[in-house]
C-alpha cells in the first residue's frame, strides 16, 4: 500500500501556532520515514516500483517545503522570543545545517529511487538499502532532537489537547 502524505505546505504558520505547525511537519516526515523504511525492507526481491517512483517524486519537494516552512515560521518565532540566548542560536544553527544536509541527501536518494522505480538493474540493492536507512534514521534523529529542544520552547496552542 502506498502511503499518501497529507500535503502540508510550507506556508508560514500564524505566529501563535508554531508548535502545531511543527507537530504536523513532524508527522509528515515520520510518515515519509515509514514509507522509505518499507522500501528498504522490500529490497532486493520484493520492490514495489510504484512506491519507489512515488517516493522519488515526493521526497525532495516535501523535505524542502517542510524545512522552508520550519525555518520561516518556527525558527523565526524562536529567534524573536529567545534570540539573545547563545545556546538557542547555536541550536538553530545546528538544525539549519542538518536541514541542508538532509536536502542534499534527499537529492541523491531521489536519483536512486527513480532508478529503482524504473527497474534499473544498475542499482545495487545493498547500497540502496544503506542509503535509505541512513536517510530515515538521520531524519528520525533530527525530529527527536527538535521535539526535545524546540517544542519545549514553543507556546502551547489552547485548542490542541
Amino acid at each position: 500500500m502506498i502511503r499518501v502524505w497529507t500535503g502540508l505546505r510550507a506556508r508560514p504558520a500564524p505566529m501563535g501556532e508554531p508548535r502545531a505547525w511543527l507537530a504536523r511537519a513532524h508527522q509528515e516526515q515520520l510518515a515519509l520515514c515509514n514509507s522509505l523504511e518499507e522500501i528498504a525492507d522490500s529490497l532486493p526481491a520484493e520492490i514495489d516500483r510504484q512506491k519507489c517512483a512515488y517516493a522519488a517524486k515526493m521526497l525532495e519537494p516535501l523535505i524542502r517545503e517542510l524545512h522552508s516552512g520550519e525555518e520561516s515560521a518556527v525558527f523565526r518565532w524562536v529567534e524573536q522570543n529567545f534570540g539573545d540566548d547563545p545556546s538557542i542560536a547555536a541550536t538553530l544553527a545546528r538544525l539549519k545545517y542538518e536541514h541542508c544536509e538532509d536536502e542534499c541527501f534527499a537529492e541523491e536518494l531521489t536519483e536512486m529511487l527513480v532508478k529503482l522505480g524504473a527497474a534499473d538493474e544498475s542499482v545495487n540493492a545493498e547500497t540502496a538499502g544503506y542509503m535509505l536507512r541512513g536517510f530515515f534514521t538521520n531524519l528520525r534523529r533530527h525530529i527527536g532532537f527538535e521535539q526535545e529542544c524546540l517544542r519545549t520552547l514553543l507556546p502551547v496552542d489552547p485548542d490542541i489537547n
